[in-house]
């Protein structure tokens, strides 16, 4: 059977309890508490999971669940552990399991309130993005979770197990320690199967702890019969690694003479000389819990770093002279410029958070003070260090680790027709060389806020322009951009023919089969290489604080041996093994990492000199453009009016309730306004909402009360032209994106076809440079040559018709991709 093993990803266990209810009477659960720290602790000291991938909770409520249960299913992209322990119920008559939280209460035996049922739980963790998700239940009923599980229709990644058979309750235990279920579920996790060590997975769990649990009773007095129900896709999961012990060191003097060794034990306190170290009953060396790093890193090179943290930590080179590991390390990471403004700005604010929740509080933003730094370009380090040691943070010399060269990673069958073109020319003229391929085409990026690969590729987009208004326009598309290369990656496949016609802006490296999501089978890409565009350059930084310095000399010396091991052959190994090049040392790159032309398909083993390393200032310049060109937005609705629009008007799928909608994309930062297109004698158009902030509840509420379908025709060249003045004026003082919606039924589209309005208005278009999104209730609008279509197409707009699968999920899309989303 094929197994999943999480490490080097980003995981994460939400291990949630309830030992303590304020209205059952059903009593408190005081071995819960017990359950929590020992799970958190047998988690912790493994290889799956670090320390910060670990969340702990006891909700009061549902909501509180709830939110804690999202932040989980968001945040997981390899292993998703969810555990529970607490009162489980089922209602009278049913069998649907419930779990409940500590204000829950029973109506009737019927309804349970502070409850959350367990096909809602299921349902939720299925919209993970993680690899595998792994249930583990510890109450009473929890073999009736299984039903839920039966019914899932995508269940092939998700494996559960359930403490006991459906409809049985079982006991608690003593309170004094672990419930019973768990406590053998903690010594399989910690000892391995049958006390031998070893790994243990899904499947080797299930059937341990069924076997440990037999010997016990159930309330009822049967056989105490755990349940499992393995994904359907038949891999397993590894949940707990064997971590070897190290070698035992020779016995002192002492131990091989028992009776002068005893003399010696009893004199060496009174010399003041200590004792040399402890010895288990044969000779074994017991070593104390290692000193634990903390390593903040880029979201796109996590999964590489956190493979190399893995790998050292059971390395010889972390191991001490007796044998013992020299220290741990947590990895984790957060939005690159998050964490540049942290250590630049409020270093301080980090080591002694405020209690205000309004100020600026990195531990709770970003995570723990780190140890370790590796951004993924010596730029951001550049930006940080002038000011670093004027707080609580300073920064060490910056090591080179690896290099990835940016690159525009086009469909195969699209490179043949851009043959020549690989490598020497600037990213704005290979984009605008793909976008002309075929129609349709589509170019994505990543997040530039979020990492530093996409930032430095929007450096390049933008060049010396004064804004890029422009330059965003080649690389938008609907809805929100993913927060990094490898989360864009991995998604296309889910887009069908999206896939096929997309090109991907993402550090070389994530080109290489199996990095992060090698479950899905992404359409094959080549490597353009652009000329302007600066490459990643990981690098090693040791952070000290103020003031922080009690084991100092022991912290110094455990991020060095690490550097020293993480800057020799085996260290680069893990980063060429993921794709990367050797480090850079001026402007060539060292040789102790072949080029991946070796393992990733479609790249160059040598490509043209490429751009020299970013600076800090290129950096800084660039996100304050994408801010401007990013932020709050302007959205002209123009709502088609007229008497033919009677039919495509009532309930959520008519024109004003798919505009309603699609306000969900806009927040109080953002400015639209509503113009009803019917030629009424007045004019094309009458202003149904005035332009300018509002709340969406206040926009939707003017809509239901004010629109209404005119016994009059449309005009939608005039009303399109005088759309694309207003917006035109209105965006004369800023950059911030713009985009008309003309949402319409296409009925009086003979206004358009006459060849010199048409003409006139494509022209404008193309003037202003505002996107306008031709929304049409009919279903060939969009067709090649259509009115709709070629207005689009000139505005850098998007055409959407009724042919398309969801035509209200497409507007609201659009709509997003322009306003700021962070609606009341």
């Amino acid at each position: 059977m094929p197994r999943f093993d999480p490490r080097g990803r980003a995981n994460r266990a939400l291990l949630v309890g309830v030992s303590e209810y304020e209205t059952l009477d059903t009593g408190n659960l005081p071995g819960v508490a017990h359950n929590l720290a020992q799970l958190s602790d047998v988690l912790g000291a493994g290889e799956i999971f670090g320390q910060d991938e670990i969340t702990v909770c006891s909700p009061a409520g549902v909501d509180e669940f709830t939110n804690i249960l999202n932040t989980a299913v968001e945040s997981a992209e390899g292993l998703l552990l969810f555990y529970f322990a607490g009162h489980g119920a089922v209602p009278s008559g049913g069998d649907e399991l419930w779990l409940q939280m500590r204000n829950a209460h029973v109506v009737k035996g019927v309804v349970f309130q502070g409850a959350q049922s367990w096909t809602q739980v299921l349902g939720t963790l299925a919209s993970s993005r993680a690899k595998q998700i792994v249930v583990v239940l510890d109450c009473c009923h929890a073999g009736n979770a299984g039903s839920a599980w039966e019914t899932l229709e995508h269940k092939g990644r998700i494996s559960q197990l359930m403490s006991v058979q459906a409809n049985h309750q079982i006991g608690a235990g003593p309170g004094t320690r672990p419930t019973p279920f768990t406590e053998q579920l903690v010594r399989i996790l910690r000892e391995g199967v049958g006390g031998q060590g070893g790994d243990v997975s899904f499947q080797s769990l299930s059937e341990e702890i069924r076997a440990r649990m037999s010997k016990h009773r159930t309330a009822r007095s049967d056989t105490w019969e755990p349940q499992s129900r393995p994904g359907t896709s038949g891999t397993d999961v590894l949940l707990a690694t064997d971590i070897p012990l190290p070698p035992a060191p020779p016995l002192p003097w002492w131990r091989r003479r028992p009776v002068l060794g005893a003399v010696a034990a009893a004199l060496l306190p009174v010399l003041g000389l200590g004792t040399y170290y402890l010895t288990t009953q044969g000779g074994q060396a017991l070593c104390a819990p290692p000193l634990e790093l903390r390593l903040l890193t880029d979201p796109d090179i996590e999964p590489t770093v956190r493979k190399a943290a893995a790998t050292y930590m059971v390395s010889d080179a972390n191991r001490t002279g007796d044998g013992c590991r020299r220290s741990g390390i947590t990895t984790y990471s957060a939005g690159a410029a998050d964490v540049v403004t942290a250590l630049r700005d409020n270093s301080s604010a980090w080591q002694k958070p405020s209690d205000d929740e309004a100020t600026a509080n990195p531990q709770r933003d970003i995570g723990a003070q780190p140890d370790i730094w590796i951004p993924s370009t010596s730029a951001d380090v550049e930006l940080v260090r002038p000011t670093s040691g004027l707080g609580e943070a300073s920064l060490g010399t910056d090591t080179p680790l690896a290099s990835s060269p940016i690159v525009l990673a086009v469909p195969e069958g699209t490179a043949k027709r851009l043959a020549g073109q690989r490598e020497g020319r600037k990213i704005a003229d290979l984009i605008t060389a793909f976008l002309r391929t075929e129609p349709g085409s589509e170019v994505r990026r990543a997040d530039p806020e979020f990492t530093s690969a996409a930032l430095l590729a929007t450096r390049g987009l933008y060049g010396t322009a004064a804004s890029g208004k422009n330059a965003e326009k080649t690389v938008a598309h609907a809805g929100l951009p993913a927060l990094t290369g490898r989360d864009m990656l991995c998604r296309l496949p889910d887009l069908g023919e999206v896939d096929d016609r997309t090109a991907a802006i993402v550090p070389e490296h994530l080109l290489r089969t199996g990095v992060d999501c090698e479950k899905e089978k992404r359409a094959e890409r080549v490597a353009l290489y652009p000329a302007d565009v600066p490459g990643l350059d990981p690098v090693f930084v040791r952070v000290t604080w103020e003031s922080a310095d009690l084991d100092e000399d022991a912290r110094s010396e455990a991020a060095d041996s690490f550097r020293t091991w993480l800057t020799g052959k085996e260290g680069a190994a893990v980063f060429g093994a993921d794709g990367f090049r050797g480090a850079l040392e001026g402007k060539t790159r060292a040789d102790e990492v072949a080029g991946p032309a070796k393992v990733v398909p479609g790249t160059l083993s040598e490509p043209a000199p490429l751009a020299e390393p970013a600076s800090g200032d290129a950096l800084d310049d660039a996100l304050g453009k994408y801010r401007n060109a990013s932020g709050p937005g302007r959205v002209l609705f123009l709502l088609d009016s007229s008497g033919s629009m009677r039919k495509h008007w009532e309930g959520p799928s008519g024109a004003p309730g798919m505009l309603k909608q699609s306000l969900a994309g806009l927040g109080e930062q953002d400015t639209y306004g509503i113009w009803a297109v019917a030629d009424t004698g007045s004019g094309p158009y009458t202003e149904l909402l005035d332009f300018a902030s509002h709340t969406n509840t206040d926009a939707m509420n003017r809509i239901d009360r004010a629109a209404q379908v005119k016994d009059a025709q449309a005009d939608p060249y005039r009303a399109l032209s005088k759309a694309l003045e207003y917006m035109a004026e209105r965006g004369a003082d800023d950059q911030g994106p713009q985009l008309i919606v003309h949402l319409t039924d296409g009925e009086d589209n003979d206004h358009l076809a006459g060849a010199d309005k048409l003409s006139g208005l494509l022209g404008s278009a193309r003037d202003k440079e505002i996107p306008v999104a031709m929304v049409s209730l009919e279903s060939d609008a969009c067709l090649e040559d259509r009115p709709d279509r070629r207005i689009a197409d000139e505005s850098g707009g998007r055409c959407l018709d009724s042919a398309g699968s969801d035509l209200t999920s497409a507007l609201v899309d659009e709509v997003a991709s322009t306003g700021s989303g962070d609606q009341k």
